[in-house]
C-alpha cells in the first residue's frame, strides 16, 4: 500500500506553519521530507508530520532548535530539557525583577533628596558584617555542609522550615543547572538587610537571597539567574 503523502502547502495550511519555517528546519536537519521522482515541491508521509508536530510544539515551549537537534541525535531526556529550560526562563524574569527593583529603590531615593552614588555611613559596618556571614554562608553551601548552612538561621526560620525541608528546595533548585564553574557577583542594591549572593553553573546560575535580622539570617530564597555580562 502506497504512503500518501502530503504537499509542502497542504501541511502548512494543516499545522498553520509557513514552507520558510519548514524549509529551515529541514535545513538544520530536525525535520525531513521525503523525495518525489521529478517533483519540486516538499512532500511529507504521515510519520514525518507527526515529527514536525513535535518540533513545533517544542519551539512554543521556547526550545531552540540546536537543542531539539540535540535532543534527536542523543535521544536525550526531554523532562530534562523541559526543566532546563524552565529554570532558564526563570532566570531572564529574575533579572528583569531584579533590575525594576534596584531602578525602584534608586528613583525612591532621589525622590527623597538622597544621593544614589554615596554609601549611607551608618549602615557600612553592619553591611560588612553581614557581606562576611552570607560569604561564609555560600563557602558551607558550595561545600554541601546544609547543616552548616542551616546553623546561620534564626529559631524562627529553623521553626518555619524544618532542614528535610531545607535541604530539598536545594537538591531541586540544582537538579538543572549542571556542574558548578565559579562565584558570580554580589548585589544588595539600597536594602541593607538582603544580601544575594550569585553562583555560575555550567547551565545557568543560581542566586541565593538571605534577609538578616539581629539575630542571623530570618529569610533564605534560591532561585535563578542570568550570568552572562549585561
Amino acid at each position: 500500500m502506497q504512503t500518501r503523502l502530503y504537499d509542502i502547502a497542504e501541511v502548512c495550511k494543516m499545522l498553520g506553519t509557513t514552507s520558510r519555517t519548514l524549509r529551515f528546519y529541514e535545513q538544520k536537519g530536525i525535520i525531513e521530507s521525503t523525495a518525489v521522482p521529478f517533483g519540486t515541491r516538499r512532500q511529507y508521509s504521515e510519520e514525518q508530520i507527526a515529527r514536525i508536530k513535535q518540533v513545533m510544539v517544542l519551539r512554543s515551549l521556547g526550545m531552540p532548535v540546536a537543542k531539539i537537534a540535540s535532543l534527536q541525535a542523543e535521544q536525550g531526556d526531554l523532562s530534562q530539557a523541559i526543566l532546563e529550560r524552565r529554570a532558564q526562563v526563570i532566570a531572564s524574569v529574575t533579572t528583569k525583577y531584579k533590575e525594576i527593583r534596584l531602578l525602584s529603590e534608586a528613583l525612591e531615593t532621589l525622590e527623597q533628596g538622597g544621593d544614589i552614588f554615596a554609601p549611607r555611613a551608618n549602615q557600612e559596618e553592619q553591611r560588612t558584617e553581614r557581606l562576611a556571614a552570607a560569604q561564609r554562608f555560600t563557602d558551607l553551601f558550595l561545600a554541601g555542609d546544609l547543616r552548616g548552612c542551616y546553623a546561620f538561621f534564626t529559631a524562627e526560620l529553623q521553626s518555619a522550615m524544618p532542614f528535610d525541608d531545607f535541604a530539598k528546595a536545594v537538591a531541586e533548585t540544582l537538579r538543572p543547572v549542571g556542574k558548578f564553574v565559579s562565584r558570580g557577583v554580589r548585589w544588595t542594591g539600597y536594602v541593607p538587610e538582603v544580601i544575594y549572593s550569585e553562583l555560575r553553573y555550567e547551565k545557568l546560575g543560581v542566586y541565593i537571597q538571605l534577609v538578616f535580622g539581629d539575630r542571623g539570617i530570618g529569610g533564605v530564597w534560591l532561585g535563578y539567574c542570568e550570568t552572562e555580562e549585561r
